[in-house]
């Protein structure tokens, strides 16, 4: 599996080398500027998988960035880092379509859960739903090597077709009801 390409655009990056040597640690690839020109030409140039951006840059803003960033790629992830509590930048970055807000001073924990809540999401649910599937899968197993009357079995097949399931990631039914 390719590590997850990030792109950190603070100008006070060099203060940031703690987080981001724990990011390449954690299994992150991740590439730094300290401007938003530089952002914008590394987004126009290379694929990344996210981007953690600071607000207050020299040369172009965060918010400026971020604008030509999501008009160059829409769908690209983009977490605001930033030391303003000010609630009009907060609410521009949240129009602008910013995956997460975080407020300096943050720790390497904080970006870590950010970054695992937009990127490993998807993948994470469909982990759980697994074990979930898993578990009741082997409790059905453990249930059928009982010794069943009919009705017990008549609750095996309701609890396997309609029981405590969620069918919603299943694109039909496979069961039909005969009761």
């Amino acid at each position: 599996m390719e590590k997850p390409q990030i792109l950190w655009a603070d100008d006070e990056i060099d203060l940031l080398l703690p987080h981001v040597i724990f990011l390449r640690e954690k299994g992150y690839d991740v590439l730094t500027v300290n401007n938003g020109d530089d952002a914008i030409e590394k987004v126009r140039n290379q694929d990344f998988d996210i981007v953690l951006l600071d607000e207050n840059m020299p040369g172009l803003s965060g918010l400026e960035t971020l604008a030509q960033i999501k008009n160059l790629k829409s769908h690209l992830p983009v977490i605001m880092i930033t030391k303003s509590e000010e609630e009009h930048i907060m609410e521009d970055a949240i129009g602008n379509k910013i995956a997460d807000y975080l407020i300096k001073p943050v720790n390497p924990n904080q970006i870590l859960l950010s970054l695992k809540k937009n990127l490993d999401n998807k993948r994470l649910i469909s982990e759980k739903s697994n074990s979930l599937y898993l578990q009741e899968f082997r409790q059905i197993g453990m249930r059928i090597t009982d010794r069943l009357n009919y009705n017990d079995w008549v609750d095996v097949y309701k609890n396997w077709c309609i029981g405590n399931w969620n069918w919603s990631a299943t694109p039909t039914k496979v069961c039909t009801k005969y009761w």
